[in-house]
């Protein structure tokens, strides 16, 4: 609105002068609708635009060092797990409880005391684990549900502390996309054998899977590894983050964010949700980007 007699606003159209004196209501139509689409589109264009702007869209570095990646978890996460603590447990009569922890034993009636011991040469270990070998092909899933409508074009993931000297059959990476209603899995995209590609430890490696995907936001993902090997090889680890396992609601899909399938020596096309083995107790690090 503005004060009669006063300066049309910025951005106005002036009757008489930007549209002539007679306005039809088809012309207003197009004048108000087409404004409205142009700064839709515009604000759109904003949000996707990386730099240039006050909107946060971009994934932080503590979270991946990929970037625009959706990740199982953020990588800041993966702290150093302490090794070579060892804790053992035994119940005495009258609700006196014992526990011995690193050589030091303390206890007490009716209640629960914890005593660690730690010295200067305590040994911390890479957060990683290493998946099943010996012939296993376990296809090893983590979940990723898409932040926003986007298209994914690389598979991202972390090696651990461990690299077989025995070597590897083959390496693949693989992207499913979930059936949100049956939680069934079918193969959107993948790499080809990777394994002479990927032989340093503790290390982000980045590869471009042979179809992009057109995601929507919500859709839910599931990025895999398959490690290839024979009866007497074992898998290479991958960093992995491990937390207090959680039940899932009644009929949530996935019931976890890890999963595995086997085995297969090369992508399975698709994968029932029947025959995932889940666990709701660690996820390895995967990005999609």
């Amino acid at each position: 609105m503005t004060t009669p007699g006063g300066s049309a606003p910025d951005g106005s159209f002036v009757v008489g002068t930007d549209y002539g004196s007679n306005l039809d209501e088809a012309t207003v139509h197009a004048i108000t609708t087409g404004g409205a689409r142009v700064s839709f589109t515009n604000v759109q264009s904003s949000i996707n635009n990386p730099v240039g702007n006050v909107l946060p869209t971009g994934t932080p570095l503590w979270a991946t060092f990929t970037r625009e990646a959706d990740s199982t978890f953020p990588r800041i996460m993966l702290a150093r797990k302490a090794s070579g603590v060892t804790i053992s447990a035994s119940t005495a009569s009258a609700g006196s409880h014992t526990h011995s922890v690193s050589g030091s034993t303390t206890s007490s009636a009716g209640s629960h005391n914890h005593t660690v011991t730690t010295s200067a040469s305590m040994q911390y270990a890479v957060p990683d684990y290493q998946p099943a070998g010996h012939s296993a092909n376990l296809t090893e899933l983590g979940f990723i549900e898409c932040s926003k409508d986007r298209t994914y074009n690389n598979f991202s993931f972390i090696t651990g502390d461990s690299w077989t000297l025995l070597g590897i059959g083959a390496f693949y990476l693989a992207v499913y996309k979930m059936d949100l209603s049956s939680g069934n899995l079918s193969l959107v995209a993948q790499t080809s054998d990777i394994k002479s590609s990927v032989s340093s430890t503790n290390t982000e490696y980045t590869f471009g899977l042979n179809n992009s995907i057109a995601a929507k936001k919500a859709d839910i993902f599931g990025a895999a590894t398959l490690q290839v090997t024979s009866p007497g090889q074992t898998c290479n680890s991958i960093c992995q983050l491990t937390f207090w396992p959680l039940t899932a609601p009644a009929g949530f899909k996935p019931s976890a964010l890890y999963a595995y399938a086997g085995g297969s020596s090369t992508p399975m096309s698709s994968i029932n949700y029947s025959s995932l083995t889940f666990n709701s107790g660690f996820v390895p690090y995967y990005a999609l980007s």
